[in-house]
């Protein structure tokens, strides 16, 4: 790389090789996913110290220009975001050009399963015994899922989740979003009305639209979705009951019964999402109650509880349902991959999920109240923090029409990455941001939640 320093100007020099790298990214010169040369090369190139280097690399990271990948290298952000960027306003101010973070609060608030403790060495050393069995692994296997992991999955419900079922009752899929699809487009025809939570995940709402559906989407206050407001004759229910996500919400045993009533009224069936594992339970499943089996299908995941790439989540229905839910899905990508299963089957049956649970329990409840904890009073009206988790973050819900873009630019000048949800809600005057804890520590939360004031007190 060629640059043109001013050792005499008034910027930095940190500050002069993030803008030219910026300026070269933005322009194309280096395309996404191309690797750019380390620190140490870097400074020697161009004759600075490696940390004035490092410097620039924070900048352009906490621009989401670049990510820094542990033990590969750093490499530029993805197309998409890219392009974003590129489209900016004009009168935009760069996150370059705001003043620096201290970097001990790159990354507080950011959404997602944290890895700091995660049994790395047990997962290389199952990843290693089961690479010996590649003959077995070139098998298409079951498009049910591996029949060992089934077993261990129905276990794990039992004893967790208190849903008692057969293997034969669990699909395996590549998370929550291919279970939905499956369901959607199993049930549904064009033009069927598909009821589905407010806010929720742009995905559901994509997903039961593909399947050809008429989405509905329905209000969620403290009890849970408002189902009085529901079309007639709708044939499917979205429903995050054990903690709505984004809000919180927990399902009331009263909201749960006007469900039901109006499940069986309309011969239509329930599609219960459960991501929570990291998270004590308020409260039961639907589906652990038996009676509400023939009219509910339970999906969940793993890859928030253990990582996000690992795409593994399930399918749990009445006999019945899983057959036809077989059907739609040899008709689609037929069969789940095998390494993966055989993997997470043996880390079931060593018994390492659960004490990982156990043990991110205990940590997530820390980190959970250091968020809540540092949450300060006297903020402007309309700025509020939802009173339970949704996942592994809370809601903060922000007065119509807020300019997020410039909030998010200001947050992330001091190192702080909540993830704006204002698209999850029906009505687009709506505003929210989701301030992950599970990600940093609780000091790094502290800090960052009192940043996070200090900006929307501004």
């Amino acid at each position: 790389m060629q640059f043109q320093l001013d050792r005499d100007g008034a910027q930095s020099l940190a500050e002069q090789i993030c803008k030219s790298i910026e300026a070269r990214i933005l322009a194309g010169t280096y395309g996404p996913g191309e690797r750019l040369p380390s620190t140490r090369q870097l400074a020697h190139e161009i004759g600075v110290s490696r940390s004035t280097v490092s410097e620039a690399f924070d900048m352009l990271m906490a621009e989401g220009l670049i990510l820094g990948v542990t033990g590969s290298g750093t490499f530029v952000n993805s197309v998409r975001y890219l392009e974003q960027r590129r489209n900016l306003p004009k009168n935009a101010t760069p996150i370059a050009e705001l003043p620096a973070a201290p970097r001990s609060v790159v990354n507080a608030l950011s959404w997602g399963p944290t890895l700091d403790y995660f049994p790395f060495a047990v997962w290389q050393r199952i990843g290693t015994e089961q690479a010996a069995r590649v003959r077995e692994l070139m098998n298409e296997g079951d498009p049910a899922g591996f029949a060992p992991l089934r077993m261990q999955i129905a276990g794990y419900l039992k004893r967790r989740r208190g849903i008692v079922c057969h293997p034969d009752q669990i699909i395996v899929t590549s998370g929550m979003t291919q279970g939905l699809d499956l369901v959607a487009r199993t049930l549904l025809r064009s033009g069927d009305i598909a009821l589905m939570e407010d806010p929720a995940e742009l995905r559901v709402r994509t997903t039961l639209t593909l399947a050809g559906a008429r989405v509905q989407a329905l209000p969620v206050d403290d009890e849970g979705l408002r189902i009085e407001l529901a079309s007639p004759q709708f044939r499917l229910v979205h429903l995050s009951p054990v903690r709505q996500f984004p809000s919180g919400a927990i399902l009331s045993d009263a909201r749960e019964q006007a469900i039901r009533r109006h499940v069986e009224t309309n011969g239509a069936h329930i599609v219960e999402m459960d991501n929570t594992a990291l998270l004590t339970e308020p409260r039961a499943p639907i589906f652990a109650d038996q009676s509400s089996r023939d009219r509910t299908i339970y999906l969940s995941t793993l890859s928030w509880t253990m990582f996000r790439s690992l795409r593994i989540g399930y399918i749990v229905a009445e006999p019945a349902m899983i057959d036809r839910l077989i059907a739609t899905r040899a008709a689609m990508d037929f069969r789940p991959p095998l390494i993966e299963q055989y993997m997470l089957e043996q880390f079931m049956r060593e018994g390492h999920l659960e004490h990982y649970i156990d043990r991110m329990r205990a940590v997530l409840s820390v980190r959970r109240q250091s968020l809540v904890g540092s949450w300060p009073a006297g903020l402007p009206a309309g700025v509020s923090l939802s009173p339970e988790p949704g996942g592994l973050g809370h809601m903060l819900t922000l007065p119509d029409g807020t300019d997020v873009e410039r909030l998010l630019r200001q947050a992330a000048a001091r190192g702080l990455e909540p993830r704006d949800i204002s698209s999850w809600f029906a009505d687009p005057a709506r505003r929210a941001l989701l301030l992950g804890f599970a990600y940093a520590g609780e000091f790094t939360t502290i800090r960052g939640m009192r940043d996070l004031a200090d900006i929307l007190g501004s």
